[in-house]
């Protein structure tokens, strides 16, 4: 097998679509997330959750008798949708970028330097919690939307620098020097000359992005950032912030404190489900690349 990374990309891919539209016909999964605040258990005693692990809850249950492991499957759809959504948006935003800015002078090369500048000299992930962590973003009503806005207008100056890079470096190609010489319509070039250049290595970053997104949404999880939120009362006055979702993300967050006990009979398999997406991109992307390589694309 020549390009054995493709191949392992697909299957894994294939995987997590299975469980995305799949996942609610699975045995063991419980739609509704029912509550179970006591049941009886073999020895004839009552049970109080947090369930054990066991043929009832495969992963054991939280502290209001949810299944955990219907909570990890339900959640898949909604994880990848916001990973999908970060990486978009931030293409959406970089690419018509950096192709305004392709001759690397003006007012467009100016932005998406400094853009790029400005939000490389700190880590993404550092500059993530201070902004999601603004009170506007704590306490607002649409704060997923805000988040993943947030995510990737972080990084949507460096997908507006390579993709301007890319440009330039074709605009100076010799078949584009003709193309101009023989008249040709800025549409006719772009469509002929310049895409089939650009898109191969699109969409490779393009699925690379897809796995630095989950790395970054996953690295939230672990400080304990809910993605999405409410502020409730839970005691006589004691506020405080509670999952309002089932994503991996807040689950990771959800089950932080586990962490800290040592506890990691849970909390494994969210963390491990986006390390199993972060891999699934990333060995997908790498795949990408060697097959446009082989196919001869430039820059690639």
């Amino acid at each position: 097998m020549k390009n054995s990374a493709i191949w392992i990309g697909c299957i894994m891919l294939t995987i997590i679509i299975i469980v995305m539209f799949f996942g609610p016909y699975l045995p063991h999964v419980d739609t509704t997330l029912a509550e179970s605040r006591s049941r009886w258990g073999l020895d004839n005693r009552i049970e109080l959750p947090k369930y054990a692990p066991s043929s009832l809850n495969l992963l054991g249950s939280d502290k209001s008798g949810v299944d955990n492991f219907s909570k990890l499957i339900l959640g898949t759809k909604e994880t990848i949708m916001i990973i999908l959504g970060i990486a978009l948006v931030r293409y959406i935003i970089g690419v018509p970028l950096g192709l305004l800015s392709y001759r690397n002078k003006g007012f467009f090369h100016s932005l998406t330097t400094g853009w790029n500048q400005i939000f490389s000299y700190l880590p993404t992930f550092f500059s993530a919690v201070v902004i999601i962590c603004l009170p506007f973003m704590l306490f607002g009503s649409s704060r997923l939307f805000w988040v993943i806005l947030t995510l990737a207008i972080l990084e949507a100056g460096r997908v507006a620098y390579v993709t301007q890079q890319q440009a330039n470096k074709i605009s100076k190609e010799l078949y584009i020097e003709a193309a101009h010489a023989l008249g040709f319509s800025p549409w006719r070039i772009a469509k002929s000359y310049y895409m089939p250049g650009l898109i191969p290595e699109m969409i490779v970053n393009f699925c690379l992005d897809l796995g630095r997104a989950a790395l970054l949404v996953g690295q939230l999880g672990i400080l304990g950032i809910f993605l999405s939120q409410d502020w409730v009362e839970t005691h006589e006055f004691t506020m405080e912030f509670l999952n309002t979702s089932n994503n991996w993300i807040n689950l990771l967050a959800d089950s932080r404190f586990d962490i800290y006990l040592s506890k990691f009979s849970f909390v494994f398999f969210p963390a491990g489900a986006i390390m199993f997406t972060i891999l699934t991109f990333n060995v997908l992307g790498e795949g990408l690349r060697r097959h446009y390589n082989r196919r001869g694309y430039r820059s690639m």
